[in-house]
Order: structure tokens, then C-alpha cells, then sequence
């Protein structure tokens, strides 16, 4: 009889430790989703502000152009 208590108390202890691990593993797996999802987002941005700053090169580019073209036009000699 006290050797079957004794395994019962073992049992019940040894689920104890399992659903803990299972606890551990599930909150392990949010913080690790959670991490995924902060780093796409990061990525996504990072890839937005790249856009924009080659929209924004591009837009000063042809800015340039226009007023190199503007200046060109105001020094060739009027007819």
C-alpha cells in the first residue's frame, strides 16, 4: 500500500513537471511569435524608408534638372 502511494504522489508529481514545461513552452512560443512579428514589422519599415528615400533622390534629381535647364535658358542669348 505504501509503495503504491508513493508511486501515485511520483506520478502526480511528474505531471505537475510536465504541465509546468508545457506552461513554459507555450509562453516561450508568444514571446518568440511576438519577436517574428517585430521583426517584419521592422523589416517592412525598413524597406519603406528606403523607398522613400530614393523617391525623395529622385524627386531632388530632376528638381536639379529643372533648373539647370531654367539656367541654360535664361543665358542663351535672345533673339
Amino acid at each position: 500500500m505504501e509503495q503504491l502511494i508513493q508511486w501515485m504522489v511520483a506520478r502526480k508529481a511528474l505531471l505537475g513537471i510536465a504541465s509546468l514545461l508545457m506552461g513554459i513552452a507555450i509562453v516561450l512560443a508568444g514571446i518568440l511569435h511576438a519577436h517574428q512579428q517585430t521583426a517584419a514589422a521592422t523589416n517592412k519599415l525598413a524597406a519603406e524608408r528606403a523607398r522613400a528615400a530614393q523617391i525623395d533622390r529622385d524627386d531632388k534629381a530632376a528638381v536639379e534638372k529643372i533648373w539647370e535647364r531654367n539656367r541654360q535658358k535664361g543665358a542663351a542669348p535672345q533673339k
